[in-house]
């Protein structure tokens, strides 16, 4: 019962109480109390006892009432931290929450170190929890959204994998924000760069791709390297620019022999011995590659003089096709000389 309510109706009871008993005429009564004598109407005697029960009642509801009220507020309080770790689990950015009531909070705070995935439809909730799904289930769709306007593109952390799928869907839609991830690289994840690099490789110049020569990758180098090779366009592949990629890479005895084989398509004789003639000299790795040039241009005395320069222990398979090239016999080299092969031999 309301406090009010329960007020009035006391004091109705209370004034009915007094009334009766005043109609029934019982005069005064005497009663002495710590020395104090009271003489007053039975009627009065009689009602204030129910004035005092009113009253204590009154106290007793008021305080369980504004307990209840606290207790209530704080529950109300945990249900809105409740609902908000929810949120942040669905958008893959769980959070550390602070809750009142023990109960509530000892698996709630489970939310802190978990995520939420949806199955299926999601009836009867919130707007707010409406809305991050359909966000979510968007970008699983590969769609792009804009996050500015949901208000959370400060929000989420650049590990979250909503917001790395997100910017995947973009920069499959966005030309322009490929290079916007490889000039701010720190505000991206690794996948979100890498993505951004295969694209760029698969669409752009040397020229445009030399002031990120220290993001590429090994990979994304020889695609932008065989698109280069294999294109009618000058899309700004030269000796000079190679050189560039190959300083910033691990280069290792696969990766020349498989630049040496691009490289035949592309340039000269002169210029491709030039080049690794240059790399042998900084890096023993590059020694198969020149050596495997040697033999496609068919410089026997060359061979044979970068051969002696070595143990008859290495480079075992090179021999081996020199002396079949010496004996005039037709040999197919790519058949009989991988890159795996020679350069895991030595």
């Amino acid at each position: 019962m309301r406090i009010g309510l329960y007020l009035i109706f006391a004091m109705i009871f209370t004034a009915l109480v007094g009334a009766f008993v005043y109609t029934l005429q019982l005069g005064d009564y005497s009663h002495s109390l710590l020395g104090i004598s009271l003489n007053l109407p039975v009627f009065v005697w009689v009602t204030l006892p129910v004035l005092l029960l009113m009253i204590f009642s009154v106290l007793h509801m008021a305080y369980y009432g504004t307990v209840n009220f606290f207790a209530r507020k704080r529950w109300e309080k945990d249900a809105a931290t409740f609902q908000d770790a929810l949120y942040w689990s669905l958008l893959k950015e769980p959070k550390e929450h602070k809750y009142s009531i023990k109960q509530i909070g000892d698996g709630a705070k489970l939310l802190a170190n978990s995520t939420i995935d949806v199955a299926g439809n999601a009836d009867g909730i919130s707007d707010k929890f409406r809305s991050v799904i359909g966000l979510i289930q968007d970008v699983n769709r590969g769609e792009y959204v804009n996050l500015k306007e949901k208000k959370l593109a400060n929000k989420l952390s650049k590990e979250n994998p909503i917001l790395i799928k997100n910017n995947i869907n973009r920069l499959s839609a966005d030309p322009k924000f490929v290079e916007e991830v490889l000039q701010s690289t720190a505000a991206y994840n690794k996948e979100t760069i890498a993505k951004a690099l295969e694209i760029f490789a698969q669409n752009e110049t040397f020229f445009k791709a030399k002031k990120y020569a220290k993001l590429f990758d090994v990979e994304n180098f020889f695609v932008l390297l065989e698109r280069a090779a294999a294109s009618k366009e000058d899309i700004g592949m030269n000796e000079e620019m190679i050189k560039t990629f190959v300083t910033e890479l691990p280069f290792r005895c696969r990766e020349y022999m498989h630049l040496a084989k691009v490289c035949l398509q592309k340039f000269t004789p002169d210029s491709n011995l030039e080049m690794f003639k240059g790399f042998r000299k900084i890096d023993e790795d590059a020694n198969q590659a020149y050596l495997y040039l040697l033999f496609e241009y068919e410089m026997l005395d060359a061979i044979e003089e970068f051969l002696n320069d070595f143990s008859v222990n290495e480079f075992v398979r090179f021999r081996a096709l020199f002396m079949i090239k010496k004996s005039n016999h037709k040999y197919n080299i790519e058949s009989m000389v991988s890159s795996y092969a020679v350069c895991d031999e030595n």
